[in-house]
């Protein structure tokens, strides 16, 4: 599994966890969140810091 994918799965099984456990539209609120959050956050990056990402993300991988 890749850094992120821990992650990944830990999110999922909370998201099915909440789905249960709370009204619905509460459940889908807070999946709504933790997906939008870091979109918004990348979105607020200039686009030299968006390139910075990139490069660090393409030597992490090599």
């Amino acid at each position: 599994m890749s850094h992120r994918g821990p992650y990944i799965a830990a999110g999922i099984v909370v998201a099915i966890i909440a789905l249960f456990l709370l009204p619905t539209w509460i459940a889908w609120g807070v999946v709504a969140v933790a997906i939008g959050l870091p979109v918004v956050a990348y979105f607020a990056l200039d686009r030299s810091q968006r390139r910075r990402i990139h490069r660090i993300r393409r030597r992490e991988i090599r």
